[in-house]
């Protein structure tokens, strides 16, 4: 008995120190020195006092100091880095040791600042030092940079310069260097994947973006765009742009008239879609007929030689046959079709303004559509040739030419918001409904607090298929149709974001969360706004890439990750908070292989023990990690590259050093990480059969 109380006790002991000494700070970065038995990191004796690098006693740490004998002329000796400033917002201080020699009361101001002018920046070593420097006794001074007004600055060189225009006794220096910040100290986590458990299929059709006309046909055509798409990750582009689409008159745009004239033709697409080797989702507009809707079909789907009639709409045009419109494509360099399953029926219909859609419509409405009534814009309204044709018409006529397509009706992901335009969609639609859309932005209004902004994807994506569930069960019978997120973001209108937070690392780690809840809550598709966009007036972006550098931002290098994350979710938990402190979503890549992002939200590391239960040991595995100082940084690394090449191959995954079951691993401040992890094969395949003699 007393050996078990002897040995809990060591185990509470040995927790209580692990505890505490886990609460240690830390700190950021190593110190930067400048001084220490010689000059170091590149600085250069620029010195004009009678002075030696190489005393060799006193010496406070090393074998050797710095001896100074100040002859008057107001000496000084100084220290400069040519070659490079340094960012001093990880350092929060100038150390330095100090000896009187045998007199002592030394006076003098140290000073500091950028570049190789000498610095104006000064101290009274008096202030940190009463008195001067002290006989026969070594001091450790320390000076805030904030003091030097160095604080979130430049620093390349230091000097020490007597206050008198007189000679000062021999003193000596010695251990000059910046101090390095001091990090809080740290989370530890326990991560549990079940390996064992029934895996959810990743569909990575989630990692889609949008790819507006309004780009034209020279991004389109730019070797690094075309590039950074493919080494993006993403796969489902929806063209031809938003609210543009219900505007967007298809062949008019393909024979090179109205706003075509500059923006993409539906031949661009093609041969951007073609060399990025990515799928499309094309958003048909609403204001056209169902027949020249059919006639889009048919020229991106159809083969010259499909006689396939589409006949005459209901304002009396013939639109022939389903070949006429594959041979104006084939006539434009695309032979081949360019095969679009997936359709949309308009774009965000239920806010059209009162003048083009009706008494329902909100005053505030946006988009060119011609009904606010969920309803009608399934069914249809008006007769003859003014009559506007609804979802089921277009349908119909568009699956004529092409069956193995599918048609999406526009929805909101509140069933019951926009006079009630989900529920009635849903019922209007029934069993004829391929799929139904969302478009969810998290903000509406300004929003400057990250914290706000992280923890906003946990419990939204849940909620709302939690509540269109609910609006299929009560209108179609129990028929859940696949949801589609055409478009997501941070905000819903660019003029809100006026802290730029969409340019931001903040952005990156939302979105990390978003996709991870999209997919976790099993949403059919994901489409974000948008590839690229352009600036708005206030300084933000939509875009993954700027639309006139083509600069990638923070958000683009969470769609890497993601891609390489596997086929298939397995159940995770951690014992840090999710919204808050670190999310995780683990994968299965193959049978051999499992994978996990990590999103550590907060400005400290988290050091975390991975359980992989009912999975063997990880003999090897790599980590991707994208990466920010601050929440606040519009510029992020990704696998410690601050700009890689276009297909990123300048900046590979590092391997893992833990390995086995469980392991460890530290996930960085403000960073977003995937382990790959190698799993040892098991007993069974490595036992061989023999027999005994």
């Amino acid at each position: 008995m007393k050996r078990l109380l002897f040995i809990f006790t060591l185990a509470v002991v040995a927790d209580f120190v692990a505890m505490n000494f886990a609460l240690v700070p830390t700190r950021a970065a190593s110190d930067l020195i400048v001084y220490d038995d010689a000059l170091q990191n590149g600085f250069q004796d620029w010195s004009w006092a009678p002075h030696s690098l190489t005393n060799t006693s006193p010496i406070s740490i090393g074998v050797r100091s710095i001896s100074v004998s100040f002859a008057g002329n107001w000496d000084g000796v100084w220290f400069v880095n040519p070659g490079a400033n340094v960012d001093t917002s990880a350092y929060t201080a100038i150390q330095f040791a100090i000896h009187g020699g045998s007199a002592g009361g030394q006076t003098m101001e140290i000073k500091a600042g950028a570049g190789t002018a000498y610095p104006t920046n000064a101290v009274d070593l008096n202030a940190y030092l009463p008195g001067g420097a002290v006989a026969n006794q070594w001091r450790v001074v320390t000076i805030p940079l904030s003091a030097l007004g160095l604080q979130n600055a430049l620093f390349a060189n230091i000097a020490f310069q007597s206050k008198v225009n007189a000679a000062q006794p021999t003193f000596y220096l010695d251990d000059i260097r910046l101090v390095a910040a001091l990090t809080p100290p740290g989370f530890t986590a326990t991560i549990r994947v079940d390996a064992n458990a029934s895996p959810q299929n990743f569909d990575s059709r989630v990692l889609g973006s949008n790819l507006p006309a309004w780009l034209g046909p020279t991004r389109f055509n730019d070797a690094t765009v075309r590039a950074r798409t493919m080494a993006s990750g993403v796969t489902l582009m929806r063209i031809p742009g938003g609210s543009w689409s219900d505007s967007y008159d298809w062949l008019d745009c393909e024979n090179g008239g109205g706003n075509c004239s500059w923006a993409s033709r539906p031949t661009d697409f093609i041969n951007s879609l073609r060399a990025t080797g990515n799928d499309a989702l094309f958003i048909v507009n609403v204001n056209d007929t169902s027949k020249k809707a059919a006639a889009a079909v048919a020229f991106f789907n159809s083969y010259i030689t499909d006689t396939t009639p589409i006949g005459v709409d209901i304002r009396g045009t013939d639109w022939y046959t389903a070949g006429h419109w594959a041979q104006l494509r084939a006539s434009h360099g695309n032979v081949a079709p360019f095969k679009i399953r997936y359709w949309d029926f308009g774009n965000e219909i239920y806010g059209s303004t009162p003048t083009t859609g009706g008494a329902l419509c909100a005053s505030y409405g946006w988009e060119n559509g011609w009904t606010c009534d969920g309803t009608e814009y399934v069914n249809g309204v008006g007769t003859g040739a003014t009559r506007h044709e609804g979802y089921l018409e277009f349908r119909n006529a568009m699956r004529a030419v092409d069956a193995t397509i599918l048609v999406g009706a526009v929805g909101v992901p509140d069933a019951s918001s926009w006079s009630d335009w989900g529920n009635k969609v849903i019922a209007a639609a029934g069993n004829a409904l391929d799929f139904y859309i969302v478009h969810e932005y998290a903000f509406s209004n300004t929003v400057t607090d990250y914290n706000v902004v992280l923890t906003e994807p946990h419990g939204r994506w849940n909620a709302i298929k939690t509540n269109l569930q609910n609006a299929f069960n009560a209108n179609a019978g129990g028929r859940q149709a696949p949801i589609f997120v055409d478009e997501y973001n941070l905000f819903a209108v660019q003029d809100v974001d006026n802290s730029q937070l969409m340019t931001r690392a903040v952005n990156a780690l939302f979105i990390a969360d978003t996709l991870g809840q999209i997919a976790q809550n099993n949403f059919a598709t994901a489409n974000q706004w948008d590839l690229m966009n352009g600036a708005a007036a206030n300084g933000t972006d939509f875009g993954l890439m700027n639309a006139d550098t083509y600069a990638r931002t923070p958000q683009y290098y969470v769609f890497p990750l993601w891609s390489r994350f596997g086929a298939q979710m397995l159940p995770v938990t951690t014992t840090l908070p999710a919204t808050t402190t670190l999310s995780v979503y683990a994968g299965r890549i193959n049978a051999q292989t499992l994978s996990l992002i990590a999103i550590n939200k907060t400005g400290s590391p988290i050091t975390a023990t991975i359980q992989l239960a009912g999975a063997p040991s990880v003999i090897s595995g790599t980590a991707d990690v994208v990466r920010a100082n601050a929440l606040s940084d519009q510029a992020v690394t990704f696998n410690g590259v601050s700009n890689p090449s276009n297909d990123l191959s300048s900046a590979p995954p590092a391997s893992l050093t833990s390995l086995g079951n469980p392991l460890t691993y530290t996930f960085a401040p403000y960073s977003i990480t995937l382990l790959r992890m190698q799993l040892a094969p098991t007993w069974s395949r490595l036992f061989l059969p023999f027999v005994m003699r």
